[in-house]
């Protein structure tokens, strides 16, 4: 059973600890959302030998532009994060929450015009602009 001495000095130093984070855990959590850190950074996407690179939101090229929810623009938007100068050149991240806003069209119009040339730039996700994306260039 082992030294009352030491069993009662780790049920202390386990309860101390355990009073600790829960009031560190209470405390921190709206500091946590007053600014953002480090780990905002976007998350790394990934080259998958039948499509090119993937974030592993979406897998095809469905059609996005201004107004499109789902998967296809949670996978617009974290490539553009992911696999691009994007997060480096603005200073943060674009949202990855599937819709296609004002932020996303922006984006995408960057993006376009930086990766695809001038003429190509309409804000609208089709086949030129995935194949762009997915690291296929034309």
């Amino acid at each position: 059973m082992g030294d009352p001495v030491t069993h009662r000095r780790r049920a202390f130093a386990l309860l101390t600890a355990s009073a600790a984070l829960l009031a560190g855990a209470v405390t921190a959590a709206p500091a946590a959302t007053a600014a953002p850190t480090a780990a905002a950074a976007p998350k790394k996407c990934y080259t998958q030998s039948t499509i090119g690179l993937t974030c592993h939101h979406h897998y095809g090229k469905k059609w996005a532009e201004r107004g499109s929810t789902g998967a296809h623009v949670k996978e617009i938007q974290a490539l553009i994060n992911g696999t691009t100068t994007y997060y480096k050149t603005h200073g943060k991240a674009l949202a990855v929450d599937g819709i296609y806003g004002a932020g996303t069209q922006s984006a995408v119009r960057w993006f376009q015009k930086k990766y695809i040339g001038a003429s190509a730039v309409d804000g609208i996700v089709g086949p030129r602009t995935w194949d762009a994306l997915r690291g296929y260039r034309n």
